[in-house]
């Protein structure tokens, strides 16, 4: 657990992102950046005086924040978005997502020291984008795209991360078991148990909330956002015991909820957007604390050349693969393909291998570390420059 200092400190480096990312909100620079930056500079080293390196502790504590987060997304997405897009975001974050894996992985094997497998398992932890920064950089650019451009990419970064997940969790399991055979069809039924039992699980617990809703008129209105928060919970328990990927569940739970007109509403939706920003702020901070800047430096001759490729060949590779079965303008490919824009999650997934002793899991957590930040100071300040060369802006 944290201790006192730490605790203390974690606090006061809260309060600092927020002060930093209040007047940069407008230019478009992703809260992760700010917040990891925080973390990074502010806290393990000299200006710290306590040195946090916890993989475990901040491994739970990312993915219970991620869950939460991808909860809040699904309760501000409305099924008739959905529906416009609904093709293209799955093909992209699912099909585009492994290709992006593959391509990436391979040449990571033969430009680094990782192996091939290595390489798949990198490949597979920076191939997702992250809903939050895409969301607020469309907010703060005020982006609105032609052909339910905007709509694709904030779809795809909300879904994208299951595929990306269960990719790293099957190469690490290969890879901790180097001389048993590949087992492909059970590494399928992985796949589809962690794809059916979260949605499953989802879609009931929705109609035995939805019961309670018809049922209860709650005396005090300010219970409902806590009914819903220990709903989730039981979700997360019950699906952590059959299985299931809690990602992709929260996220449809999330979204089946906004159906509902259920009572305070709006009030519960206030509750969870400051609980998703709190959820935020921790889990950047952590990362950032997780960093050691002296290593990320280090690493910066062997991850350059992986960033490039994926940025501009490895997601452009899987966004226009994904795309052969669709007509879509080439406009919209090329700016769906360029706004990859990563976040803490391929940060969070890093975090895995080192937790599994995978050998170069360190290599592999810096690696993908630069690669994001790389990302979150590119990507933010090109993407409507971008959505104006190829004349996709309304």
């Amino acid at each position: 657990m944290l201790g006192g200092e730490m605790t203390l400190l974690i606090a006061v480096l809260i309060i600092i992102g927020i002060l930093l990312y209040n007047p940069t909100k407008n230019l478009g620079i992703p809260a992760a950046f700010i917040f990891i930056g925080v973390g990074l500079f502010l806290g393990n080293g000299e200006s710290s005086f306590e040195v946090y390196d916890n993989p475990e502790l901040s491994e739970f504590i990312s993915q219970t924040a991620l869950v939460l987060i991808i909860f809040v997304g699904g309760l501000h997405t409305k099924i008739l978005d959905i529906k416009k897009v609904i093709k293209e975001g799955i093909l992209v974050s699912n099909i585009g997502v492994l290709v992006t894996s593959l391509a990436l992985g391979a040449f990571v094997s033969l430009v680094t020291p990782l192996s091939l497998l290595e390489g798949l398992l990198l490949g597979s932890i920076v191939s997702s984008t992250d809903a939050a920064a895409v969301f607020g950089v469309l907010e703060a650019k005020k982006m609105k795209l032609k052909y339910a451009s905007d709509k694709v990419l904030e779809f795809e970064s909300a879904t994208n991360d299951p595929m990306a997940m269960i990719l790293t969790l099957i190469f690490v399991g290969i890879l901790n078991a180097p001389y048993a055979p590949i087992n492909y069809l059970e590494n399928i039924q992985f796949f589809v148990q962690q794809i059916f039992i979260g949605g499953g699980l989802s879609f009931a617990l929705f109609h035995v909330v939805k019961f309670l809703f018809k049922k209860f008129h709650f005396q005090e209105e300010g219970l409902v956002p806590i009914l819903l928060f220990s709903s989730l919970i039981v979700f997360l328990k019950v699906n952590e015991y059959m299985g299931g990927n809690a990602l992709i569940g929260a996220y449809i739970f999330g979204v089946l909820l906004n159906t509902l007109d259920y009572q305070n509403k709006d009030n519960s939706l206030h509750f969870f957007n400051s609980f998703s920003w709190l959820a935020q702020s921790i889990m950047f901070l952590i990362l950032g604390l997780q960093m050691f800047p002296d290593r990320l430096w280090d690493i910066l001759p062997l991850a350059i050349l992986p960033a490039i490729f994926l940025f501009f060949i490895a997601r452009p590779l899987g966004v226009f693969i994904s795309y052969l079965p669709l007509k879509e303008p080439l406009n919209k490919r090329i700016f769906i393909s360029w706004s990859g824009l990563k976040g803490a999650t391929p940060i969070v997934f890093a975090l895995i291998p080192i937790l599994s002793e995978v050998n170069n899991a360190d290599m592999i957590f810096y690696i993908t570390s630069f690669i994001v930040l790389l990302s979150l100071i590119i990507h933010p300040f090109s993407m409507e420059f971008l959505a104006k060369k190829v004349n996709l802006l309304e």
